[in-house]
């Protein structure tokens, strides 16, 4: 059996216990984020006056699914005129636009794991711990959660928001989880981004971390220490 799916078959095989919990990072871990990322570039491209080669070119954007972002997909679409400021003017409506909740119900669940959620939730509790902001997502995230069917229960599980957006993430959400640990013994926590990976191995090595590798940043390398799971082996 494929490694990845025996310690998927492990965990799901843990006995129940209280003073576990199990924390997933949101986008690129539980959802794939590219229909977001695309169609926030096509409202561009009809929310303001541009020729109609490139707001035809724009209307049909789209992103390869190792795509991090938009900018790769806009450089290749745009290879025949990668005007700096245009990507610019771009990147600033995706800003806009992406860390809101007006596209979010266009993210798409990694297919298996809504129920691999669901499956884990029954043994320990299951938290969230994202990147998004109270003020500008919470609201969103809640509703988007609750509508996907992930559980989100006021007395069991806990959906943990930046305060700030400007606080970093690797340093707030390493922050969070030493504050878990001082109410659970067993913490395992699923993240795609290396950087918030190895920032809590290097703090706290204790804390079970899972790499899922569909996209990040690319501001680090994973540590190989650290257990790497695809989306696809979520079942």
């Amino acid at each position: 059996m494929n490694s990845n799916l025996t310690i998927l078959k492990n965990l799901l095989n843990l006995p129940k216990n209280p003073n576990r919990v199990f924390v997933f990072d949101i986008d690129s871990t539980l959802y794939n984020v590219t229909p977001r990322n695309q169609e926030i570039v096509r409202h561009f491209a009809q929310t303001y006056s541009l020729d109609e080669g490139l707001k035809n070119l724009l209307l049909n954007f789209e992103l390869n699914s190792d795509d991090w972002g938009i900018k790769p997909g806009l450089l290749r679409a745009l290879k025949e005129n990668p005007e700096e400021s245009l990507i610019k003017s771009i990147k600033k409506h995706w800003n806009e636009y992406f860390f809101s909740g007006d596209f979010l119900h266009l993210d798409e669940i990694y297919p298996g794991a809504l129920e691999f959620v669901q499956k884990l939730d029954l043994i320990s509790p299951v938290y969230y711990l994202t990147g998004r902001d109270i003020l500008r997502m919470g609201q969103g995230t809640e509703i988007q959660l609750k509508k996907s069917g992930f559980p989100l229960s006021e007395d069991r599980n806990k959906l943990i928001l930046k305060p700030n957006q400007s606080i970093l993430d690797h340093q707030y959400k390493l922050e969070e989880l030493l504050i878990l640990q001082k109410q659970f013994s067993d913490i395992h926590f699923f993240e795609n981004e290396p950087l918030i990976l190895n920032t809590v191995y290097e703090s706290t090595p204790d804390i079970n971390l899972y790499y899922i590798d569909s996209v990040n940043s690319g501001r680090a390398e994973i540590n190989p220490k650290i257990t790497t799971l695809k989306p696809e082996y979520f079942w």
